[in-house]
């Protein structure tokens, strides 16, 4: 298997060769034009730009995955300046088109068809390009409009290669940077590399819809799309064609007599449903994602990136909220410990003190101006600094509310998401309280206890039947072997000292009590004491300064 292994290692050092000669490309452009040369090549600046766009433009030349990467960065605070995520944030979803006639061979392989024997008409130029995918319209042959998303080709291969990459320069740079520690930087590439092998496989786009559609079936605020399971594989996701005008459109959506209030709540109030009823969202809810059409209606598109939340994370979500309601700096660190999973934290106390700063910070703003998703990144980075981890659905959470606040502020609408949570929060609190649940809890219980009873007196005859044949046995894992070897042997011969003395001292006394007259008994008992008191000066004076 030697030629794979060699196969594996020619493909990495190229792109490993290619993705050296970008990053030169960019330092060479930026020496010309920032340098000292720059007065002669620009002297007028107009090529000059700043570190954080000359990385954006970089990574935008570096491909999919380091775009993906870019984007996901953009969204945390705790391992980007506010500069580079601001440019960051500018790495949209289009991309540099490929080509349409390789798409729909793609397409007719992937569905095992020719194209007319699957769509009645079918536009064979893209509508629409980005980083991982490229997408066109059609019409089934049953009169129904779609779009059909394909994937890149040669594009996992290629993303798979550059996610060992960034692994290997993760762990080199967490390794040479150990004050990098606290930002769990390879964690991060972790997570990054499960999102993006997720998004690689369109199945789970399709599943997620499905997902959606459930959550949203009794609901006229929000549509979703069907999605045509059948002609779905893991590079084609064929979707039902909804028209409608973008929420940052605010002129056209006014002209054609669209109440943006509404549209507004419609927004946040959907984010909720998915986060605070079934924790499960939306991770990407930019203005291209979301379509306006008749009765205020939202219908979202592009289900590739989503999360999820525990019920104990959603709990504790309501709790932070709930914290600043009440300025509670200790519930809100509870919370904190409950959102991120951690069960003990030796610092627990100053952040409290940390985050009773934050509070009184926000003092002077009533609670319905507060601004949640901003709190919550402050609230990020406080903890952050003691080493916690912060899962990533936390930060898409961030980032989800963050967008939502965003397009509500575009429509200049009105809006507190505060007093908007409130509903779910008390929705949450009673559903804990409810018969249903309690009697679900009761039943769980009752269960553990049974199979506790079944199986403890088997449990109690195997561990007496391996006691009766192997006895108690005890495994004393030791790190260095030479050094704790001579450590034992230290303990032990100081041990065997200590016994001896005492010993000797125990038989000068008896034979003193016995016949203290004797010169031989006295010097024998003086010198016992002697040895004794200085053993026991000795031993103290190292207990007392080691």
């Amino acid at each position: 298997m030697w030629i794979l292994r060699f196969n594996r290692f020619l493909r990495n050092t190229v792109r490993l060769i290619g993705i050296i000669l970008i990053i030169l490309k960019h330092t060479i452009k930026n020496w010309l034009y920032s340098g000292p040369l720059r007065k002669i090549v620009d002297p007028r600046g107009k090529n000059l730009t700043t570190s954080s766009e000359r990385i954006r433009l970089m990574v935008e030349d570096l491909g999919p995955t380091f775009v993906k990467f870019g984007q996901i960065l953009a969204d945390r605070p705790d391992l980007a300046s506010d500069a580079l995520r601001n440019e960051l944030k500018k790495l949209q979803s289009s991309a540099r088109p490929f080509d349409d006639e390789q798409a729909i061979s793609i397409i007719e392989e992937e569905l095992g068809e020719p194209l007319d024997e699957l769509f009645s008409d079918f536009n064979r130029h893209h509508i629409a390009s980005a980083s991982i995918g490229q997408v066109y319209r059609g019409t089934l042959l049953n009169g129904e409009e779609v779009v059909i998303k394909v994937q890149r080709p040669g594009i996992k291969p290629k993303i798979k290669l550059d996610l060992i990459l960034i692994k290997i320069l993760a762990n080199k740079v967490a390794k040479e940077n150990p004050e990098l520690k606290t930002f769990n930087l390879e964690g991060f590439v972790e997570d990054f590399g499960n999102i993006m092998m997720k998004e690689l496989d369109f199945t789970n786009e399709a599943a997620n819809m499905l997902r959606f559609t459930y959550m949203f079936k009794d609901d006229e605020r929000c549509y979703i799309p069907r999605v045509y399971n059948d002609l779905c594989t893991q590079k084609v996701l064929v979707m039902e064609y909804v028209d409608g005008i973008r929420p940052d459109d605010v002129y056209r959506l006014k002209k054609e007599g669209f109440d943006t209030q509404v549209i507004a709540e419609n927004g946040v109030h959907i984010v909720l449903t998915m986060i605070l009823r079934y924790g499960f969202f939306h991770a990407d809810p930019h203005p291209g994602n979301i379509f306006i059409r008749d009765n205020n209606q939202f219908v979202l598109i592009d289900y590739g990136m989503c999360a999820s939340l525990k019920p104990k994370q959603i709990t504790a979500l309501i709790n932070f909220m709930m914290g600043f309601a009440k300025k509670d700096s200790h519930k809100i660190t509870k919370a904190l410990l409950d959102l991120t999973e951690t069960t003990y934290m030796k610092e627990a106390e100053d952040l409290e003190f940390e985050i009773d700063e934050l509070i009184k910070k926000y003092s002077y703003m009533s609670y319905d101006q507060v601004d949640i998703s901003g709190i919550m990144n402050e609230a990020f980075r406080a903890i952050v600094k003691y080493g916690v981890r912060i899962p990533s659905s936390l930060f898409m959470l961030v980032k989800t509310l963050v967008t939502i606040q965003n397009v509500a502020e575009k429509l200049n609408a009105q809006i507190s998401i505060p007093s908007m949570i409130e509903p779910y929060a008390k929705e949450k609190v009673m559903e804990r309280f409810s018969w249903e649940n309690i009697k679900s809890k009761i039943i769980n219980s009752a269960e553990d206890y049974l199979y506790f009873v079944e199986k403890l007196p088997r449990d109690i005859r195997e561990i007496v039947n391996n006691f009766k044949q192997d006895g108690i046995k005890f495994t004393i894992g030791l790190g260095d072997k030479q050094e704790s070897d001579k450590k034992i042997k230290q303990h032990i011969n100081r041990l065997a000292f200590v016994f001896l003395t005492g010993l000797m001292m125990i038989c000068s006394t008896l034979l003193m009590i016995y016949d203290g007259e004797l010169l031989a008994v006295r010097i024998f008992f003086y010198t016992s004491l002697v040895i004794t008191l200085l053993t026991t000066l000795r031993l103290f004076a190292k207990s007392s300064f080691s």
